[in-house]
């Protein structure tokens, strides 16, 4: 390439210092680009990130692409050229172009190279290599260049009616210094033969695209890291500068550690656990069933007791083994239900990578765990120093960097290992900044899904679009669940087949239970058998009124046995709770629901998994009484001796039961050494309505005025009550067929028609299909159109993340609890690295949708310095200050309807107003 001595290029900044009074106070703008092209170049060499894929698709040379590549993502900041941009710091130096005041910045810089690109670049300005320069293809290529700050760049405002002008940004000078850049870059990387893109190229590239994209901001972020890409202000020829950043992008990367860990090889898999003397049949089959070649699903349903967890692992092992996969990210439906997983997957992950390798396994929310004993080795939380904002709502690479992984919900996604809601997954196909990092974080992943029943139709409508996408990009996906409806069962499956290019009919019609299945080029089922030891009858006996029950637990409580209690709603919760401690000692007594913080959530799993656990002995366990809310079904892995639950879904009493004499004991409580069950019969009480035939329309209501309202199907509550009634039994997993077996009873209620609703729930059961059918639209409406490719067109609207939602219903609120201690606001929760998110509790929106004026006010410059030290609680975080009033803590919030409401904590009961 031959090099000028000084091209006009070189008086463009492209990153400058907050610091005025830094003498090296600007990072030219060509270095920069260089900076990042050289952290693309080294990822792509990291077979997650590998470009292959695309050049098969495309039939072209992988050498060919990957240069293509390198050359778009070194014009991700060609909008920096416009005059525009440059005012945005003037008289950073007079080597630098000078101001003018005639061009405004009044579009960020990401949609400032898309227009220059298409009006100057694509139009008319002569590329040796690039044939066809107005092509659809390479407009794709260019939006997932310039569109590195975490969304496509507009092509046009005021909703699309008028058209943008590179005339109002740019001067015609700094387009000719563009255009140089541009035709130095493109003589230096520019294939040479390159054949002329057809219309089946464009449709390749736009499934790719979302790759380019998440790869395209990674490069921006790793390159924009000053402690190795020191600014720069003197010219030098690009080809040496090249050299430089060459160098430093591989310490980046490797500081990043986003290196491939190397993957231990297990000739037998289930010596992965070293605790598994002898595989369930389930787990046998995960170890012994021929993998496809290329990507695959394998759905897992099976009784609570299975191992389903270990059987996924193995399964993923052996994925990982077969180079199919680098790691994986397991996703639950709730905070709880990762807090245990990221316990049990840590005692394993590092038995996936051979010993010298350093894996990173993240959480995905704040909690203590986080940095005992594990290393979060993915782009580091110490901070690097910010390069300046360009405005307000425009932060540079380096504070976006540094503000998106204070987050460990989504860092987590970049993780070798991570753990947490499936909410952070499917972040990955909606419109929220950064999506296009969430996807590429999956990439080479596999995808495991737990408790695949527990979703709604909105985020089962997002899941299906979610496996499509994933695989599309060649990942695999494991689903977990004890009871799914075959419905359900056929929706998953063709989503994921789909994104594999197969879009024919293939049904399942297997009500075989356990079964294992995987989809892939082909649908294998398998039934599995069930071990003696988790084969079992639970009788179901009804209750009709609170009464009763709390009568019931005082006399078993007093009798010295273990009871819990499981509530659909919170308040009925507290309100047991209540009921209960003026019969007994409030030392037996535990509540556990959702509206804890987090660090007090945690000490409280850890308390029920001693006092209730598979270790717990029996004089721990004598008289205790738990209480709890739809927590406790989850993954909670204890063990009372009477049940009594509220009426939910089938699914949800099914696997609450699971939580029924789970461990086998003897009869005073202890642990079982023999595995032989000694405790009587095991009984579940339903609190419930009787299921008669005619039932009034307020037949739930009546009884549970608020859970009406988390579970407003009242026709598949009938008839759950009524299949299990009837049956007088559960029985795990039972034969096809038999009263009471697990397929049977939710074939029951998610397999009937209407016409088996009394007419006086018809109402109420139409209407909540009326709105499930408005969820499905609302989540068709909201997710990506993938097949569009990375364009601002894919999505009505693009949002920052937090704003986005993941599930419908009442929107939520976190709230960080501060304690107003010695003259400043202090975290609830002071011990640990993660104080602050150790200190939150989300809580529905409505309730809080502000401090109230006079808490606002008094706290006013507390607030503020809080919100100056950390980014975590810049705005629009919610901070709640709380006061010692009377023994308890207490705020004061306003909501939604301008009410002014006392909000109370303690660590006993949780938040409560």
């Amino acid at each position: 390439m031959t090099e000028l001595a000084s091209p006009d290029y070189f008086r463009y900044w492209g990153k400058a210092s907050p610091d005025q009074t830094d003498s090296s106070a600007y990072h030219l703008l060509p270095f920069h680009c260089l900076d990042v092209a050289a952290c693309g170049q080294v990822l792509l060499r990291l077979p997650q990130f590998s470009l292959a894929p695309l050049a098969s698709d495309l039939g072209w040379s992988q050498e060919d692409v990957e240069s293509l590549f390198l050359f778009f993502l070194a014009l991700h900041d060609l909008g920096k050229f416009a005059r525009a941009f440059q005012n945005l710091v003037p008289n950073l130096s007079p080597d630098l172009v000078p101001a003018d005041g005639d061009k405004r910045y009044e579009q960020r810089h990401d949609t400032l190279g898309w227009v220059l690109w298409a009006q100057d670049i694509a139009e008319g300005f002569p590329l040796e290599g690039l044939p066809d320069p107005q092509s659809d293809f390479w407009a794709i290529w260019v939006r997932s260049a310039v569109g590195h700050h975490g969304k496509p760049p507009q092509e046009s405002e005021s909703g699309g009616l008028i058209a943008l002008d590179a005339g109002d940004f740019f001067l015609r000078a700094d387009r000719r210094a563009a255009l140089a850049f541009v035709a130095d870059i493109a003589a230096w990387w520019l294939p040479a033969n390159l054949p002329v893109p057809q219309r089946e190229h464009s449709q390749v590239l736009r499934r790719h695209a979302w790759r380019l994209a998440g790869l395209s901001v990674l490069a921006d972020w790793l390159g924009s890291n000053q402690a190795l890409f020191c600014y720069r202000s003197a010219p030098l020829p690009l080809i040496d500068y090249w050299q430089h950043a060459q160098v430093q992008a591989q310490h980046a990367v490797a500081g990043a550690g986003l290196s491939r860990q190397a993957v231990r090889e297990w000739p037998i898999p289930q010596h992965l656990f070293d605790y598994l003397r002898e595989p369930t049949p389930l787990q046998q089959y995960a170890a012994s069933i021929e993998l496809e070649s290329g990507p695959q699903l394998f759905l897992l349903e099976d009784v609570t007791g299975a191992g389903k967890t270990e059987a996924a692992l193995i399964l993923t092992q052996r994925l990982m083994q077969a180079g199919r996969a680098h790691g994986l990210y397991f996703a639950l439906p709730s905070m709880a239900t990762a807090n245990q997983m990221y316990q049990r997957v840590g005692s394993v992950y590092r038995r996936l990578y051979q010993s010298q390798a350093q894996p990173s396994l993240i959480l995905s929310h704040g909690a203590r765990q986080l940095v005992e004993g594990f290393r979060q080795s993915v782009l580091q939380a110490q901070e690097q120093a910010n390069d300046r904002s360009y405005q307000a709502d425009e932060g540079s690479a380096s504070a976006q960097c540094n503000a998106w992984l204070a987050d460990n919900r989504k860092k987590a996604l970049l993780a070798e290992v991570g753990v947490g809601t499936l909410d952070q997954a499917l972040l990955a196909i909606l419109p929220a900044r950064h999506q296009s990092l969430r996807l590429l974080g999956l990439a080479g992943k596999v995808l495991l899904v737990d408790e695949v029943h527990a979703y709604d139709a909105y985020m089962m409508t997002l899941l299906k679009t979610l496996l499509t996408a994933h695989a599309r990009q060649g990942g695999s996906v494991i689903l977990l669940s004890a009871t799914l409806p075959l419905a359900m069962r056929e929706m998953l499956l063709a989503a994921y087949r789909y994104g594999l290019g197969f879009s024919d009919d293939t049904v399942l019609d297997d009500r075989r239970y356990p079964l294992a299945v995987r989809a892939g080029r082909e649908v294998h089922a398998h039934a599995c058998e069930t071990r003696p030891q988790v084969r079992r009858r639970v009788q179901v006996q009804a209750l009709h009124d609170e009464a009763q029950v709390v009568d019931l637990l005082i006399e078993q409580a007093r009798a010295g046995r273990c009871i819990a209690w499981i509530r659909n709603t919170v308040e009925d919760a507290r309100r047991a709770h209540g009921l209960l401690s003026e019969h007994l000692p409030e030392q037996s007594l535990m509540l556990f629901h959702s509206r804890y913080a987090m660090g007090d959530r945690l000490d409280i799993e850890t308390d029920v998994l001693v006092r209730f656990g598979k270790h717990s002995l029996g004089a721990e366990r004598a008289g205790r009484v738990l209480i709890g809310t739809q927590v406790l079904e989850q993954s909670l892995d204890f063990d009372v001796d009477v049940m009594v639950s509220d009426l939910a879904p089938i699914d949800l009493l099914i696997q609450r039961a699971g939580r029924l004499q789970r461990h086998a004991r003897q009869s005073n409580g202890d642990p079982a050494e023999d595995g032989v069950e000694q405790r009587p019969i095991p009984e579940l009480y339903l609190l419930t309505p009787e299921p008669v035939d005619e039932p009034a329309a307020n037949w739930y209501s009546s009884l549970f005025p608020k859970a009406c309202f988390v579970y407003p199907s009242i026709g598949q509550l009938w008839l759950g009550a009524r299949a299990l009634l009837r049956a007088g039994c559960i029985v795990t997993p039972g034969e096809t067929g038999q009263s009471g077996a697990v397929r049977e009873l939710v074939e029951a209620v998610y397999g009937a028609d209407m016409e088996s609703v009394p007419d006086a729930l018809q109402k109420a059961s139409r209407e909540q299909i009326g709105k499930d059918m408005a969820m499905q639209s609302q989540a068709h409406f909201n997710a990506l159109k993938l097949e569009r490719g990375y364009c601002i067109d894919s999505s009505a609207l693009w949002y920052e993340d937090h704003k986005v939602p993941t599930r419908l219903g009442d929107e939520t609120q976190t709230l960080y609890l501060a304690i107003w201690c010695d003259g400043e606001l202090q975290p609830l929760r002071q011990d640990g690295a993660h104080c602050w998110e150790q200190s939150a509790v989300r809580v529905h929106a409505a309730y809080a949708q502000s401090l109230a004026p006079e808490w606002q006010q008094r706290f006013a410059s507390a607030l503020h310095l809080l919100r100056s030290r950390y980014r975590l609680l810049e705005e629009p975080a919610f901070i709640l200050p709380l006061v010692e009033e009377g023994g308890r803590l207490m705020a004061r919030v306003q909501d939604d309807k301008g009410r002014v409401l006392a909000m109370y904590y303690n660590r006993r009961e949780g938040l409560s107003w």
